[in-house]
């Protein structure tokens, strides 16, 4: 009898042990997977961080580059077409470095709107919404699209760093609507809300589902938009209006 009660509580202890043994090499196994999931993220958010800093500083050198060699030589060959045509007694020759020169204009403004898009000098000089006026003043110029602009704030909380990132989203927002929306005005409006910047696009252009584009392979601008938002922590939301799109951006400061 007594050795059937000790079978039976060596059984029982035996039993414990055993699940308990179990459940910490369950337990070990999980904390081990999520320790492995936490460095994937964090490699995956330094390797972003990486790309995205090495994006903007090969867009300042380039932008640089354009505007201190290929638009200071363009400005030297147009100076010295406008010599040349002073100089022409001949009508038809002068004619011919006067359509030159012209030309020739119109490629240093092209390099400069390039230079520009590239790298705006005034995003870290004077800050963020007064880069967006400027902006906005170049697409209407080269673009059949009116902008209405409305700041309720400016900005004045948002690190240089976040700044480039916002303006980078709103760009591509902003070709997006006029390229595939078709759009003939946009209405733009930042204002702050429970410590937080918003900013709010909305146009009257073919409409469409941001999250649904993402997923389509042609959708690399809007794939960029979404690394930048999950990269400075913000949040995009696409509301549903009778006509047109209308996004908005939360930022917190």
């Amino acid at each position: 009898m007594e050795n059937e009660i000790g079978i039976k509580w060596f059984f029982w202890i035996g039993t414990v042990v055993m699940f308990f043994s179990v459940l910490i090499t369950i337990l070990t196994v999980v904390l081990y997977r999520n320790k492995i999931l936490n460095l994937n993220k964090k490699e995956a958010e330094n390797l972003l961080k990486s790309s995205l800093e090495s994006e903007k500083q090969e867009r300042k050198r380039i932008a640089s580059d354009f505007h201190d060699s290929v638009s200071g030589d363009l400005n030297a060959v147009q100076n010295y077409l406008t010599i040349l045509a002073n100089q022409e007694k001949d009508s038809f020759n002068k004619s011919v470095f006067q359509e030159a020169e012209t030309a020739l204009s119109h490629i240093i403004e092209n390099v400069q709107d390039i230079s520009y898009n590239l790298m705006p000098p005034t995003l870290e000089t004077l800050g963020l919404t007064s880069t967006l006026r400027t902006y906005f003043e170049r697409v209407q110029k080269l673009n059949k699209v009116k902008i209405n602009e409305k700041y309720q704030s400016e900005c004045e909380n948002i690190s240089s760093f976040d700044a480039y990132e916002i303006y980078r989203i709103i760009q591509e927002l902003v070709t997006n609507i006029i390229k595939h929306g078709k759009s003939q005005q946009i209405n733009f409006t930042i204002y702050e809300q429970n410590k937080m910047y918003i900013f709010e696009i909305s146009d009257s252009g073919i409409p469409f589902d941001f999250y649904k584009s993402v997923k389509e392979p042609y959708g690399m601008g809007l794939k960029n938009i979404t690394s930048r938002i999950k990269f400075i922590n913000a949040k995009l939301i696409q509301t549903p209006i009778e006509k047109g799109n209308k996004i908005q951006i939360f930022l917190k400061y």
